[in-house]
């Protein structure tokens, strides 16, 4: 995931690898917070938001109240949907 979200980016360089890991970390936790199952990171939908999120915490090209809007958007939708609901 850390290599798809910097291409994501468009960050091909080292230096930031440990703070694009903890972005996407706290992606997955915020998403599994609300209830959505993360524990299979190939889904489309997954990668989407954790890239949506990742945009939003680096601000990126200055548009991170948009990226936050998308992620936001994104995650609720996925909280509704019963394929990605997590079973408790």
């Amino acid at each position: 995931m850390l290599e798809a979200v910097k291409a994501n980016l468009r960050i091909s360089g080292t230096a930031l690898d440990a703070d694009i890991q903890g972005d996407i970390d706290a992606a997955l936790k915020d998403l599994a917070r609300v209830g959505i199952d993360v524990t299979d990171q190939s889904q489309p939908l997954i990668i989407k938001a954790v890239k949506l999120y990742c945009r939003w915490q680096q601000d990126y090209m200055g548009k991170a109240e948009q990226y936050c809007k998308a992620y936001t958007g994104l995650m609720q939708a996925l909280s509704l949907a019963g394929d990605y609901i997590a079973i408790q």
